[in-house]
């Protein structure tokens, strides 16, 4: 007997490009007029949208559409949220009226660690890469010739120069680390999300090469932690000069000054404005022909958006 079939969604105000493209994830490719294949764990997806509709373009039955319901967050009502963020902050407006599609992917913990320690110093295909690398060789093949992302117990045997030689260089050794403290129960994620956030950060942090940066992006995307502000050099330096008037400002301030902006939604906050700043610095790319030399998001001497409180 067939599985019924989930063939669309309807889900206004949400951008399939945004979402897939904002760095929350890496296992996934874009096709010809806007198609998208994404890979969770041991789920696959192909997915294009028209207007607000989102249309599954290979056979899905209910309960894998259930599964991406989920992932994509699809059932939140993100107006509201969007509403309160934006009220008194002509910043956040801006970044809203750029990114407004983005929705916080709902990803699978291990995943989620692995790829962001994966993506410390590095450049998202490049990231995407060692990812499908690591699934190729140690995950589970999947009908389609793509693979599952390897669980822990599969990645028992991997070491360091295993590592290496998929492309992860000093990140291996954390890599590794973060395989041992999983498997032998150090970091546990059914503790993680029943601690407290400082719990939680705090228990990520023992992971070697795991910095507060790491900690908070997988909370944020892998456990569900809206309250945190991942903030990495990018960030700070647009909070510095779209809120602080280009005042050169310490971590924990800025950390103060999300809090008390965006309160409980200050890592929806944080995409809207990476997404900003990374769109408004490709519209001034193609301005102006000098900066087409510069270096990616990030760098020292890379255009911010103008304007500020």
């Amino acid at each position: 007997m067939r599985m019924e079939e989930c063939k669309s969604v309807f889900c206004p105000g949400f951008s399939l490009a945004q979402t897939i493209e904002s760095g929350q994830c890496f296992r996934w490719k874009k096709w010809e007029e806007g198609r998208y294949t994404v890979l969770s764990g041991a789920h696959q997806v192909m997915l294009a949208q028209t207007g607000d509709s989102i249309l599954f373009l290979e056979e899905t039955t209910q309960a894998e559409a259930a599964y991406w319901r989920n992932y994509f967050d699809w059932d939140r009502e993100y107006d509201k949220i969007k509403e309160r963020l934006c009220r008194r902050d002509r910043v956040m407006e801006k970044a809203v009226s750029v990114g407004g599609g983005i929705r916080i992917l709902r990803q699978e913990f291990f995943e989620t660690l692995m790829g962001f320690i994966v993506s410390q110093n590095n450049h998202i295909p490049r990231i995407m890469g060692i990812m499908e690398r690591i699934s190729q060789n140690y995950g589970t093949p999947l009908e389609s010739g793509e693979f599952a992302f390897p669980t822990p117990q599969q990645l028992a045997a991997a070491s360091e120069e295993d590592f290496r030689r998929l492309g992860a260089g000093f990140r291996a050794r954390y890599l590794t680390d973060a395989v041992e403290k999983v498997l032998s129960g150090q970091v546990s994620e059914e503790r993680l999300r029943q601690a407290d956030t400082a719990a939680a950060k705090a228990e990520l942090m023992t992971i070697c090469g795991v910095g507060e940066k790491v900690a908070d992006c997988v909370l944020l995307f892998g456990l569900g932690r809206w309250e945190v502000f991942p903030t990495d050099v990018w960030i700070r330096r647009m909070m510095e000069q779209l809120y602080f008037r280009g005042k050169e400002t310490g971590l924990k301030e800025i950390q103060k000054e999300a809090e008390r902006r965006f309160g409980a939604y200050r890592g929806l906050a944080q995409q809207y404005l990476f997404y900003y700043g990374r769109e408004s610095q490709q519209e001034r790319r193609k301005r102006d022909d000098k900066n087409k030399c510069h270096a990616s998001a990030g760098n020292g001497g890379d255009p911010l958006p103008d304007g500020g409180v």
